[in-house]
């Protein structure tokens, strides 16, 4: 823990350096990219900085897939993560723009099919408040609904209403990615024409951004796709397969380039402005990068001034405002940095996960232009931060306590049958051979494993799928001995809470 806290606390200092350097040393940069791909087992990456609405600097390094020859580029497409969200705000100031919408209309007056958990906050509730994670649900609330399910973003988002908050509406922020969702929807019914239509023709066109898509069918026919990479069980980075993200690709699953993330950025610290074509009106922008509520110490890079815009993490540092946000999804991330007053911005894309590459990557392009230098030992000791997590990692597997000599209250096929949560739906249990019983959720094919008799009413849950790791689940009885349901005891997956389901 230590080790962590000194990785996150050096790397956030050096946000408060006074000025940029005048020169970026390109030489000592690419040595210093060599060396983390190597050091981190990062398969690909590729690196795009901005200044003065030129880009300075645009390459890739390493493989688009583990043991593969094909190698990355400036236009090899990765996952963006979570920040296709600063897309979706991007798309609706445009329609602000137009005076197609506001702010701070309903929501239900463009989807009256909107509904949360409280009715006074689904007849409120704004497309403000959609962009700004006040809703007053738990961190990245209703995972289980889009993480590799076959719902549609309506069907998602017309089974919010069984979500139940944690806060009082407006209270106090916690980060969402279902809201983006809904704000997709809007753009459509203003726009006539669905979110991934409109974000290609007054976007991604417009900018040249000629490799980035919010669709799936698109991106697999790349030659120049990335292939994500995670661990396995032995702690060896492989790779997986690309997932397809459609339902939640207005809060994370667009996939660009680092040339034309290069040109997103050149159009944001340009006032709207590229190449002379006016996308939209500085008045959008600043409404985008304005603090729209506080979010104090929400994380690193963070501090007590802290706050979200429209998709944008705005963080106030010696008289310069900081705007960035990082994105994630199974072996992907990515960070994208930019300091508007100074006119400066970097993207960082790499086809790993649960790395802090991106974080180290992101400090040594910091120190490329602040005047002040990283520690001596700084790589070091993150470096030493992230073999003792792998570690802990190993030997928390083998930790688990189990007490011997039990057996299941009933038969194995009296457990069988067909379970339900009302957000959800569907999750079936069923007898596959003697003495095995298999897990299967009817709408999400990765949530489908073995269960194995761990001790009482408790199996140990298998998963098929790489990408999930073991859990346990324990079945839960009434006074007369009868099955009621049962509750899963599950590491959480990328923004996916099994603790939400009420089965």
């Amino acid at each position: 823990m230590k080790n962590k806290i000194f990785f996150f606390s050096i790397v956030g200092l050096l946000l408060f350096s006074s000025s940029f350097a005048q020169q970026l040393h390109l030489d000592s940069l690419d040595l210093r990219i060599h060396n983390v791909l190597k050091d981190f087992e990062i398969p690909g990456l590729s690196i795009g900085i901005v200044r003065n609405d030129s880009i300075l600097f645009s390459k890739g390094y390493g493989n688009l897939e583990i043991h593969k020859e094909k190698k990355v580029d400036e236009n090899t497409i990765f996952g963006i993560g979570s920040i296709s969200k600063s897309f979706t705000a991007l798309t609706l100031g445009i329609l602000v723009d137009e005076g197609k919408i506001d702010w701070d209309d309903k929501v239900k007056k463009y989807l009256p099919y909107f509904e949360l958990y409280t009715p006074y906050v689904s007849d409120n509730f704004t497309i403000r408040d959609l962009l700004t994670h006040r809703s007053g649900l738990k961190d990245v609330s209703g995972g289980t609904l889009w993480y590799h399910s076959d719902y549609s973003r309506e069907e998602i988002i017309k089974r919010l209403k069984y979500l139940e908050p944690v806060t009082t509406y407006r209270e106090k922020p916690a980060y969402q990615n279902v809201m983006y969702v809904v704000a997709s929807e809007i753009v459509k019914k203003a726009s006539g024409m669905s979110w991934d239509d409109f974000l290609k023709d007054r976007v991604f066109d417009r900018l040249k951004m000629n490799t980035s898509t919010s669709l799936s069918t698109e991106r697999e026919e790349s030659k120049n796709l990335a292939q994500p990479h995670i661990w396995n069980e032995d702690f060896k980075k492989t790779a997986i397969i690309q997932e397809k993200g459609d339902n939640l690709a207005p809060g994370g699953f667009i996939y660009s380039s680092a040339s034309d993330m290069s040109n997103y950025m050149r159009l944001l610290l340009n006032n709207g402005v590229i190449d002379k074509d006016t996308i939209v009106s500085p008045k959008i922008i600043n409404e985008i990068f304005k603090p729209q509520i506080i979010y104090a110490n929400g994380g690193i890079f963070k501090n007590e001034f802290s706050s979200y815009g429209f998709g944008w993490w705005l963080t106030p540092v010696n008289g310069h405002k900081v705007i960035e946000h990082s994105g994630g999804i199974d072996g992907m991330s990515a960070q994208l940095v930019m300091v508007k007053d100074m006119n400066v911005g970097f993207v960082i894309l790499t086809n790993t996960s649960k790395e802090p590459a991106t974080f180290v990557l992101r400090a040594l392009l910091l120190e490329e232009f602040l005047e002040e230098s990283l520690p001596d030992n700084f790589y070091e000791r993150v470096k030493e931060w992230r073999g003792n997590y792998i570690n802990e990692q190993k030997e928390s597997s083998k930790n688990v306590m189990k007490i011997a000599n039990t057996e299941p209250s009933l038969a194995i096929n009296e457990y069988a049958g067909k379970y339900a949560d009302k957000m959800y739906g569907d999750i079936l249990i069923n007898k596959i051979n003697d003495g095995e019983l298999e897990i299967s959720f009817s709408h999400t094919k990765i949530f489908r494993g073995k269960l194995k008799h761990w001790h009482f009413d408790t199996f140990k849950i298998d998963w098929h799928d790489i990408r999930v790791p073991d859990g346990f689940l324990t079945f839960n009885f009434n006074f007369k001995r009868e099955i009621v349901g049962f509750s899963i005891d599950q590491e959480n997956l990328l923004d996916v809470d099994f603790g939400e389901l009420k089965i």
